[in-house]
């Protein structure tokens, strides 16, 4: 399906937390920071051309489960966060996407450029930081 066909769903407040899984592959170390980040390529669609796949923590959290959740199955990942906002100040629209064994899942859409990976990665904040990664 063409990303153009998708609808920025405005029931989904700017405040909200969009949870993303961020493969070890996908961790760098910043020296300015002085600790591991997401890199910009974590937040890129994948290469079938669907859009980013991200949960929405309200509804997770609402569940009864944790951030630790989203990650069972995915040994050595990180979790990271950017509000509804930053996707959507950089021309990203955010839509619920609920599947079968998720759903909280949701799809962030739009084109993703280079400077636009980069916007979402450094508007991005860990909610499980990288194992063995903290500093």
């Amino acid at each position: 399906m063409s990303q153009a066909l998708y609808k920025d769903d405005a029931s989904i407040a700017n405040e909200a937390s969009l949870w993303r899984r961020i493969p070890p592959r996908h961790f760098v170390r910043d020296d300015n920071l002085g600790r591991f980040r997401p890199s910009s390529a974590a937040f890129d669609d994948p290469p079938n051309g669907s859009p980013m796949s991200v949960v929405l923590a309200d509804l997770v959290i609402a569940s009864g489960r944790v951030a630790t959740d989203m990650l069972l199955g995915h040994e050595g990942f990180a979790l990271a966060s950017i509000t509804a906002a930053i996707a959507r100040s950089n021309q990203q629209g955010v839509a619920r996407d609920p599947l079968p064994n998720e759903p909280a899942h949701a799809i962030e859409f739009g084109r993703k450029t280079k400077s636009v990976k980069k916007a979402l990665a450094n508007g991005s904040e860990w909610v499980v930081e990288p194992p063995g990664h903290s500093a």
